[in-house]
């Protein structure tokens, strides 16, 4: 079996109006004969029918298999009226558009349409037998889009004269058919009822000394079109274009949001060496850049936990109510303490008290920090949040687990991938019995048949999260009110100035392509 590129292709094309166009093809026949000097005659008849309010078929485009097709030899009409105006396709790569002028199909009506033509240098060598020639070809398509309906298809391959029945060959489909017509030239047809909206690739074969000039390899043809190739180096530029303004907005609200979050100045922790030890959590989460509602909410847990506050309601509900003297506490407790509200008031301490709090803590950091690396600080904070998940994970009973995940609590919320964490925790259910994080006591009879690790570290997360909301408001800008202080965005110098631009529409994005093999005319 020989397999050998396409070699015709004949299209129709659509204009500004393509998408009012809609036709329908009763009869669809092609003839394609094959002369000795290795051109191919390329005749078609097709019945158009234009459907009922759509736009007329004015303008047929004809394409051919390459280049070396013969302007001068195509002839076209319309029910038996010639149109006079044939020309090189605008839409096409290789072929003609054909004005139909007077023979116009306009909606509702049907017509004839025959065009004739010669296609040069079409017959190539075999590539399985040298003492052969080979031929393929397929006869149009349209776009399935604008067609509707199957037709009476019809394909026939003539021969160059010479050819015998018993010498001759087909490729891939099958005929239907084959006769000697009145001249003794041997024919293979194909016919069928189809919907002519895809290729009907035919190949033949026959005994090379038929053909009066010399064959030669049927050239490879390129993957891409010259058209195609420069549209592609086009949008391959706009796209580069395109994609450096598109890196530079990401890079810019990327490394907005790093600044929100960046508490250090860069200069700090970059001439120093070893690890800072010893650092708290809310230090730590500090330091690896969390959000400072995590931080809020890692304080509240330090707080809960030391007995100085009661955690009351569920869910976003919750709520902390000062019930110790705050005596013992690190310094930043001590400041948080004194600014949340007693049990009688329930007004939110001032923002700005708050704000003094963490613009203290960061200062104090920065001092614990002198000297050291905060790369290699970092990196050390990160693995003892991972040795935690390892720990829980790998507990062995359900007391252990609960155990450890109570202890390091505060350590694997400082995770920024906390949420997810806690998802992948084993399944181990806990009784219903009040379940403790040291003086935090979570009630998983609330749950229903108790509750596993999962569901009591995402229910003491989320209360955590809404008391610290309900303290204090506007947490969620509170990164960005203290980052303006301790790491300022730098002043930028501004330039003017001008620059030309254009535009540019391209109303077929590839000629020979999504326009050209679309069918009805325009």
């Amino acid at each position: 079996m020989v397999r050998f590129l396409p070699i015709a292709l004949t299209l129709l094309s659509i204009g500004a109006h393509a998408q009012n166009y809609g036709f329908s093809i009763p009869r669809f026949h092609c003839t394609a004969t094959v002369n000795q000097d290795r051109s191919l005659e390329i005749e078609y008849e097709i019945e158009f029918t234009c459907r009922a309010g759509c736009h007329a078929i004015d303008i047929i485009d004809i394409g051919f298999p390459t280049e070396d097709y013969d302007i001068g030899s195509i002839e076209a009409s319309v029910d038996d009226l010639s149109p006079k105006r044939i020309y090189h396709s605008t839409y096409i790569d290789n072929g003609v558009e054909v004005h139909l002028g007077y023979s116009t199909i306009y909606s509702g009506a049907s017509a004839v349409f025959r065009l004739i033509g010669v296609n040069r240098n079409m017959v190539f060598r075999d590539t399985e037998d040298d003492g052969y020639a080979s031929v393929e070809f397929s006869p149009t398509w349209f776009d399935e889009n604008f067609l509707t309906g199957s037709s009476e298809f019809s394909l026939i391959v003539v021969f160059p004269p010479g050819a015998h029945p018993d010498s001759v060959r087909f490729h891939e489909i099958p005929f239907t058919s084959s006769s000697v017509d009145s001249s003794g030239r041997v024919r293979y047809i194909w016919e069928s009822r189809r919907k002519v909206s895809e290729p009907f690739m035919v190949g033949i074969s026959f005994p090379s000394n038929l053909i009066a000039a010399p064959l030669s390899k049927r050239p490879v043809p390129p993957l891409l079109s010259p058209q195609a190739i420069g549209f592609l180096i086009t949008i391959g530029i706009v796209s580069l274009i395109f994609g450096l303004i598109i890196r530079g907005i990401i890079g810019a609200v990327r490394n907005a949001k790093k600044r929100r979050v960046s508490y250090l100045p860069p200069t700090i922790g970059i001439e120093g060496s070893g690890i800072r030890r010893g650092l708290t959590a809310p230090f730590a989460a500090l330091l690896l850049e969390e959000r400072l509602k995590k931080v809020f909410v890692l304080i509240l847990f330090g707080l809960l936990r030391k007995g100085a506050l009661e955690l009351t309601g569920s869910g976003i509900n919750a709520s902390v109510t000062k019930i110790g003297t705050g005596d013992g506490l690190r310094s930043y407790e001590k400041a948080i303490f004194d600014i949340l509200p007693g049990p009688e008031d329930r007004k939110n301490p001032p923002m700005e008290a708050v704000r003094k709090v963490f613009l203290d803590m960061i200062s104090d950091l920065k001092e614990k920090m002198d000297g050291f690396s905060i790369e290699e600080t970092a990196e050390y904070y990160r693995s003892i949040i991972s040795n935690a998940w390892i720990m829980v994970n790998d507990a062995g009973s359900p007391a252990k687990a609960a155990s450890i995940l109570a202890e390091r609590f505060g350590w694997l919320f400082v995770d920024e991938n906390f949420s997810d964490m806690v998802k992948d925790l084993p399944v181990i259910t806990t009784t219903a019995y009040p379940y403790w994080f040291g003086n935090i006591m979570l009630h998983t009879d609330s749950f229903s048949g108790g509750a596993n690790l999962t569901e009591v570290c995402s229910s003491l997360a989320g209360m955590l999260e809404g008391a610290a909301g309900r303290a204090v408001s506007s947490l969620s800008k509170l990164s960005s009110i203290v980052t303006s202080v301790t790491n300022p965005v730098p002043v930028s110098r501004s330039y003017s100035g001008s620059s030309g631009g254009s535009s540019c529409a391209c109303a077929c994005a590839c000629a020979g392509c999504a326009c050209a093999c679309a069918g009805g005319g325009r």
